[in-house]
């Protein structure tokens, strides 16, 4: 009974043992799990610091190509230097290599601040020198209160805080107008070029007609001015039409000049009103020639001219009557009396009204008689 008491007492012994060994166990355990977690904080807490080094780092590069940047757009000349091997002081400036896709002005700006570095060799003596704190802080002071003074003045300016949006809309606008000027542009193009087309046609068509009136013209002339019963105006006179305008014709005039037979050259001004008239007509059946009508009306064309210069008239049509017809108002003999056919308009006094006559020549092959 003793020995089983003395067992159990044993027993009990070593679970206290045992317990109070995983009390320690678990009193290290907590210790090291405190340990750890601090070691854990310290670590993130290290890294946050690590991280916001970078971002500050990253900061300073930014702002550092920022200033090159701005001072080469501003045309500041910074003084700077290279490295013998080409490569950088600064290790930051390696990112910048990868950085410029906008426009080849930044991308050279960048090229050229990643291989330079700023030259302090040219300062003046007094700025190179190692600066105590209080010249540093006098000195941050000052730049400080320029910098005051620029805001200041910057808000006294009222700048315009729309001014992006607005230089966004303007570019927008000039981009549509771009558009509508390279449309307008090859409109105007197309057009030149029917209009050209149509010009050299018009060009085309006038010199046809002008060339065949001008080849026509003298001759023509000269059948109604001859006089064969005269030797000094058997041939005839001369008729010439002159473009003023060799380009475009149709613009200008054309200066038209005959010389009757037996006279000197004058302007168609001087010349008499029957000389004109036979101008005229020998002006009319040449541009007939080029495009025939159906027929000529001539309205007493026989006014201004003697009976000489009627009698050639009336040859020269009288010659013509199978190739061109011609009804001609006159109130000459010798116009009529070499006609085909007459036709007599009176008024009838009973009746009010006009009568009309008349009368076949055909059968009278030398005129009434």
């Amino acid at each position: 009974m003793k020995e089983a008491m003395d067992a159990k007492e044993e027993e009990l012994r070593k679970q206290k043992a045992i317990k109070e060994e995983i009390d320690e166990i678990e009193k290290e355990y907590k210790e090291i799990n405190k340990v750890l977690k601090k070691a854990n904080e310290d670590r993130d807490e290290i890294s946050r610091q690590l991280e916001k080094a970078e971002a500050q780092m990253q900061r300073l590069r930014d702002k550092r190509r920022g200033i090159f940047e701005q001072c080469k757009m501003d045309e500041i000349e910074i003084p700077t230097k290279k490295k013998k091997d080409g490569s950088n002081d600064d290790d930051e400036d390696q990112s910048m290599e990868v950085e410029a896709e906008h426009s080849q002005t930044a991308k050279e700006i960048r090229e050229e601040v990643v291989q330079s570095r700023i030259d302090f060799s040219k300062l003046p003596r007094e700025h190179k020198r190692d600066l105590s704190e209080k010249d540093q802080e006098k000195i941050r002071t000052e730049l400080d209160e320029k910098q005051r003074k620029i805001n200041d003045t910057l808000q006294t300016m009222n700048p315009n805080m729309k001014a992006h949006e607005q230089l966004k809309e303007i570019e927008e606008r000039y981009e549509a107008v771009q558009q509508e000027l390279s449309s307008a542009k090859q409109n105007s193009q197309d057009l030149t070029k029917q209009f050209e087309e149509v010009k050299q046609k018009r060009c085309d068509l006038f010199n046809k007609c002008f060339d065949h009136v001008k080849g026509c013209i003298d001759e023509i002339y000269k059948e109604l001015t001859c006089d064969p019963t005269k030797v000094e105006q058997s041939v005839g006179g001369s008729a010439y039409l002159t473009l003023n305008n060799q380009e475009e014709p149709y613009m200008d005039g054309i200066k038209y000049d005959t010389i009757p037979p037996g006279k000197r050259f004058m302007d168609m001004t001087h010349l008499s009103g029957g000389e004109k008239t036979v101008a005229a007509l020998a002006l009319l059946f040449a541009i007939n020639s080029y495009c025939p009508a159906p027929f000529i009306v001539l309205d007493e064309v026989d006014a201004a001219l003697d009976a000489r210069n009627v009698a050639k008239v009336t040859r020269y049509i009288q010659s013509r009557r199978h190739e061109q017809q011609c009804v001609i108002i006159s109130l000459k003999e010798r116009f009529y009396e070499k006609a085909d056919g007459l036709v007599g308009i009176c008024r009838d006094i009973t009746g009010g009204h006009s009568n009309v006559f008349t009368l076949d020549l055909s059968m009278y092959e030398d005129g009434i008689q």
